[in-house]
């Protein structure tokens, strides 16, 4: 199997963030829309006892010709590498995994529970769930402190003005924010029951710091939700 990906591009994103694209053409891994893969980079600049691999969750869909990854705009040689390396340079991408891969059965809702930099993995399920046209109904509840630390915010608005199928619903802390058009606060029990219609029927995602993961699946129980309909990730 070829794993060999190219640089395509990459820029600095909202709050501190590097996003990275590397063209997959000539290559045939396939991957589920939420996973995580591990990249190394093979013709790097900079070398460090980090080391030049990283797990990376994946942010575009499987459909695209490309693979797009996220991360923190940290001082490593990974990162210097990333802003620095020849567009063209390459890479190898392998060792898929992850919990939260998208359920299969359509009939089937998934409800994101989601805070901060989590949301990486459920880029790549809703673009999928959109562009593919897929009959799933997807509601994201996505937690941040600020408008400004919403990652990929315009990408999943339009997406929910362009498919019924998708509810935004974003929640910031952020109360002197006049110009906020969403709900204010963290994402809550009433919250939830307002906007599902069966609590019971979804399969719910949760990824996001520790803290957040153990509440929002605190909350999910207290629901009755059914324990094997959540999957979950926690970030640091």
């Amino acid at each position: 199997m070829t794993n060999i990906i190219t640089l395509k591009d990459r820029k600095i994103l909202g709050n501190n963030n590097i996003g990275m694209w590397f063209d997959r053409k000539g290559s045939d891994f396939t991957f589920e829309p939420g996973q995580y893969a591990k990249i190394t980079l093979l013709e790097p600049i900079y070398n460090d006892e980090q080391g030049n691999s990283r797990l990376f969750s994946l942010a575009s869909s499987p459909k695209k010709d490309y693979v797009m990854f996220t991360t923190r705009a940290l001082d490593s040689a990974f990162n210097k590498n990333i802003l620095e390396m020849p567009i063209g340079a390459k890479a190898e991408i392998d060792g898929f995994g992850g919990n939260t891969a998208l359920h299969k059965d359509t009939s089937v809702p998934a409800v994101f529970l989601i805070g901060g930099i989590g949301i990486t993995p459920v880029r790549c399920m809703v673009e999928y769930i959109v562009t593919e046209k897929l009959p799933y109904k997807a509601y994201l509840f996505y937690s941040n402190p600020d408008a400004a630390s919403m990652a990929f915010f315009e990408d999943f608005e339009n997406w929910a003005k362009e498919y019924d199928g998708f509810k935004f619903l974003p929640f910031i802390d952020d109360r002197e924010n006049k110009n906020w058009k969403y709900d204010f606060g963290y994402i809550n029990k009433d919250a939830i029951l307002n906007n599902i219609p069966d609590i019971t029927k979804p399969v719910y995602y949760i990824v996001g710091p520790l803290v957040m993961v153990e509440a929002m699946e605190k909350i999910l129980l207290e629901l009755n939700v059914n324990p094997g309909n959540i999957k979950l990730e926690k970030f640091g």
